[in-house]
């Protein structure tokens, strides 16, 4: 009862400690998280957060949900820092998780995520691709929240691609589900998207309307941290528009009152870098009280985060203030760059701008650039025209794939059925062959025991007489001990007792004689030891605990710690008795000599069989020795000799004061 109870502590306390290591992850993970959101924090050291929660997401189930829902909130971190590639590899990781579970809203996610992906990277057909699978996906699930946000995204694609008129229609799909669903950060983006497709599509009087109440509709966006950085962000939005009408003045009230938002320039240095650019730009071509001030601080604000639209943009602006004053060189200077950044990220209209700004800095070779100028021109057009078929044909693809999947797996079904009938029958037939053999098998069985039971007894008569045989000789050998060797012993204590009385010359020379008849008695010991020796490994205990019982001497007779590690019993079953006799005594010999000259503090002992050979290593940390001056002792040379017999390799290899390792290999 006493150990019951100790064993249900015991798995108690196991399971509280695997409680409580549960929890210290969990609780480490949330501060990562909340970590990778601190602004405060460099991005380098917001990135190392991220990197250690994927870490400790990794080691958890693969079937727990809970691994799906945090991988996503690393990638979203890893997003929202712009680390692109690790945010796709977690991605890549949901998605063979979500196969693996067969979690279809998982999948859809995923998806999404990749489309967002391929988004940032511009790389809109690939981006295309992903929106419209994981829509597919959601529209078989309750999920309609996402599939509006993911329909909205194809509508940013489209938009990107300059088709409007394919936005402004996706939008207003999204706009209805998310009126129902009474998402309001959604309808504020929905508005924000319509507002930027009819600006698109040079409808001035709707864009404003929109984006005038994507305005109205951030006060009922549920979380108010994002309050001022929508608000700054649709200003400049309002602001562009009536930059596009050339109503400079308006573009300037919106474009200051995104500006004079609090502490938007450290909540959003990209959008405040836009807002002063635009603002200083609105102000040049109002003919207004300016300088280029502003135009300097964007760009070196833009430079120092890499943002690559806003860095052309902002060139691209100071170039035409420049010209404007006649400052050609700095203006030529700030258009190359323009080219060649716009070039280098493939932002295609912006070349066209520094083209067309080429033919008025460069008037001698304004025909060049104006070729260049119209055979771009003509090409994005083409491109254009070819993307927004390239996206309307991913779209009918899909829809013509998923057909063809549905088809596929109805015949996957019929040869699923059929194979499955042929296998039934197959293992029927099987089971009524193995029955019929089984009943021969069975049949014979009973005449072989029988003839097993006659051989048995013929065994148990000739092992009658072994025995027999067996006793008489130990009778013989007992019998010479004790009538010969015991009393030649008994007779030379005798005769050497008188040493501890008296101790002249005439009695030592006399005791000296007894002395050397002991070499005579060591003689008849092993005329005896030999006649039993070849048949000890036979008679004798399990070759393994021979072995334990060796190394327990060494152990218990000398203080050098000594380790070991042999093979079980079963694997020496087969080694002949020949070939046992011969290890055991090479490895007595190894441990002599150790005892004797290695002065060693460590030995350790490997025996083992593998591959059909037997392999002995026995290693010391003692003084060593050269083993080119090696004086071959008689040991050494039984050593070799008792190898050689067993058709094995001694190898001994040795250091002075870096110890000897002695091997043994045999084939068997």
């Amino acid at each position: 009862m006493k150990q019951i109870i100790i064993v249900v502590l015991v798995f108690l306390f196991i399971g509280c400690n695997s409680d409580v290591d549960k929890s210290f992850s969990n609780e480490k993970l949330e501060f990562y998280f909340n970590e990778a959101y601190n602004t405060n924090l460099s991005n380098q050291k917001r990135e190392k957060y991220v990197d250690s929660a994927l870490k400790i997401v990794e080691k958890q189930n693969d079937k727990d949900t809970l691994k799906t829902k945090n991988y996503f909130k690393v990638a979203n971190r890893y997003f929202m820092l712009l680390e692109y590639e690790k945010y796709k590899q977690v991605t890549k990781k949901i998605l063979s998780i979500s196969l693996l579970n067969q979690d279809t809203l998982s999948l859809a996610k995923a998806e999404y995520y990749l489309g967002d992906y391929y988004f940032a990277l511009s790389k809109n057909d690939s981006a295309y691709y992903y929106f419209l699978s994981a829509e597919k996906k959601y529209k078989t699930t309750k999920d309609k929240s996402n599939l509006a946000n993911t329909i909205l995204h194809k509508a940013y694609i489209l938009l990107y691609e300059k088709d409007f008129l394919g936005s402004e229609t996706e939008t207003i799909r999204v706009l209805n589900l998310a009126t129902k669903l009474n998402d309001n950060s959604l309808i504020y983006e929905c508005y924000v998207n319509l507002g930027s497709s009819l600006l698109g599509l040079g409808n001035y009087n709707k864009a404003l309307e929109y984006h005038q109440k994507a305005l109205k509709q951030i006060e009922y966006v549920e979380d108010p941290n994002y309050h001022s950085i929508l608000k700054a962000q649709t200003y400049n939005n309002i602001g562009f528009v009536y930059l596009s009408t050339s109503d400079f003045a308006e573009a300037i009230k919106n474009f200051s009152q995104g500006l004079k938002i609090d502490n938007i320039k450290n909540q959003h240095l990209v959008l405040y870098a836009a807002l002063l650019d635009n603002y200083a730009y609105s102000n040049f071509k109002n003919k207004t009280s300016y300088n280029e001030t502003d135009f300097i601080e964007s760009l070196k604000i833009r430079d120092s985060i890499n943002d690559i639209a806003g860095k052309i943009n902002s060139r691209i602006h100071l170039v035409e203030y420049y010209l404007s004053k006649k400052d050609t060189l700095k203006a030529i200077q700030l258009n190359d760059e323009a080219n060649r950044l716009a070039k280098e990220s493939h932002y295609n209209k912006e070349v066209l701008t520094t083209l067309d700004f080429y033919t008025k800095l460069k008037p001698k070779e304004g025909l060049k650039y104006a070729k260049e100028y119209i055979k771009l021109n003509d090409s994005l057009q083409q491109q254009e025209r070819l993307t927004r078929n390239k996206l309307a044909r991913i779209e009918f693809e899909t829809d013509e794939i998923i057909v063809e999947k549905e088809a596929i797996s109805n015949q996957i079904k019929v040869i699923l059925i059929s194979s499955l009938l042929i296998f039934s029958f197959g293992i029927l037939f099987y089971i009524i062959l193995f029955q019929r053999s089984k009943h021969k098998e069975l049949l014979f069985n009973q005449e072989q025991q029988k003839a097993n039971e006659e051989i048995y007894k013929l065994m148990l008569d000739k092992q009658d007489e072994i025995d027999e045989v067996k006793k008489k000789e130990k009778l013989r050998i007992s019998q010479e001990l004790h009538d010969s060797i015991m009393n030649k012993l008994a007779g030379t204590r005798l005769n050497l007792f008188i040493l501890s009385k008296k101790r002249d010359d005439e009695t030592i020379q006399k005791c000296l004689e007894h002395i050397n008849g002991i070499q005579n008695i060591e003689k008849e010991i092993r005329t005896i030891a030999h006649e039993l020796h070849n048949e000890s490994f036979l008679t004798k205990g399990s070759f393994r605990s021979l072995l334990e019982q060796l190394l327990q001497n060494q152990k218990e007779t000398y203080q050098t710690e000594c380790e070991c590690s042999i093979d079980e019993e079963e694997t020496f079953e087969t080694i002949s008795a020949q070939v046992k006799m011969n290890v055991y005594r090479i490895i007595q010999e190894i441990l002599n000599n150790i005892n004797k000259h290695a002065n060693a503090s460590k030995i350790s002992v490997s025996l083992y069989i593998k591959e059909g050979f037997l392999y002995l290593h026995i290693a010391d940390n003692g003084i060593g020795f050269k083993v080119s001056k090696l004086k071959s002792g008689i040991g050494l040379k039984n050593m070799d000799s008792r190898a050689e017999a067993i058709n094995g390799k001694l190898t001994i290899k040795s250091e002075k004061n870096k110890g000897t390792s002695v091997r043994l290999k045999v084939k068997l």
